[in-house]
């Protein structure tokens, strides 16, 4: 099977993982391991990443569908990817009875020779049923990725200066996903300068109401990540399951904040957050409106 038809049934995929409204990082994973097993290349991964960033119009979608069902024409295409989802649905390398039924039935679809409306439909909630079963289960990998990495570094790194011990848990990881954001921004010009970091402190008292230690620890999360990096999608993913849409507005105008700290807004910076208004599924008129504000501050 032609690596462009891999590419029509993995963007099909992204259209049932948007299904109840996000992308969660299981999801994620779930894609990358198609990548690998359909041998695809970075510059054909990159082409699906408008697909994970955010969900297609419905007429487009619909489409998809037809193009898929028109492309898996032959025998052979259709074992390929009967193969790749029976890896998909294995558990303890065993596939269970419900999910052996599920496959079969995709199977027995594929063979027939037209389809209705009403059989996209049934696809659709075939798939959702057998690839993305366990992909709503939370993960518990990036908490304790900053309990134990980043939080343990930070303390390790400043041994005079502990942890705020009065912190409660949700707090501690509140500030640590909003100092991971901020980094991505805040060293996009190789360096997070004095200036940039009294417009932060300030867009921080006033949107969050942080103050003090809880300033502090942030400020050490934003150098901390800035130098080891982090998982984009997981982190935003993350933010979007306990961070109420207007505080990912309030955390946009903060990372404008970080823009115009120096007196203006270069275009690597607003781009970086333009994506991760983008990955918080915050509308793009909105991001324009934002932009446009922080912009007049500085003329």
């Amino acid at each position: 099977m032609s690596k462009f038809k891999k590419m029509t049934f993995l963007k099909v995929l992204t259209t049932i993982a948007w299904a109840d409204g996000e992308i969660s990082q299981s999801e994620i994973n779930i894609f990358k391991k198609f990548y690998r097993k359909f041998d695809l290349e970075k510059h054909e991964l990159d082409e699906l990443k408008p697909y994970l960033l955010s969900p297609i119009a419905k007429q487009e979608k619909d489409e998809l569908y037809r193009q898929m069902i028109a492309e898996l024409s032959s025998p052979k295409e259709k074992k390929e990817i009967m193969g790749a989802l029976e890896s998909m649905v294995q558990a303890d390398k065993r596939m269970k009875s419900d999910e052996r039924e599920l496959v079969n039935q995709f199977s027995e679809w594929l063979e027939k020779s037209s389809h209705t409306k009403r059989s996209f439909g049934r696809i659709r909630n075939l798939l959702q049923r057998t690839i993305f079963k366990h992909a709503r289960d939370l993960n518990p990998d990036i908490e304790k990725y900053f309990k134990r990495g980043v939080l343990k570094k930070i303390e390790l790194k400043n041994t005079h200066s502990q942890i705020p011990t009065n912190l409660t848990d949700e707090r501690l990881y509140l500030i640590c996903l909003l100092g991971t954001m901020m980094a991505a921004v805040a060293h996009v010009d190789g360096h997070f300068d004095l200036a940039e970091k009294k417009a932060l402190k300030l867009c921080l008292t006033d949107q969050f109401s942080l103050a003090g230690k809880e300033l502090t620890l942030l400020f050490e999360v934003v150098e901390e990540q800035a130098l080891q990096g982090f998982d984009f999608y997981e982190v935003t993913a993350e933010i979007n399951r306990i961070v109420s849409y207007n505080d990912r507005i309030h955390l946009m105008e903060c990372l404008f904040e970080i823009c115009i700290a120096d007196g203006e807004m270069v275009h690597e910076e607003a781009e970086e957050v333009r994506r991760i208004t983008k990955a918080l599924r915050i509308p793009h008129k909105i991001f324009i409106e934002y932009k446009v504000r922080a912009l007049d501050k500085i003329r």
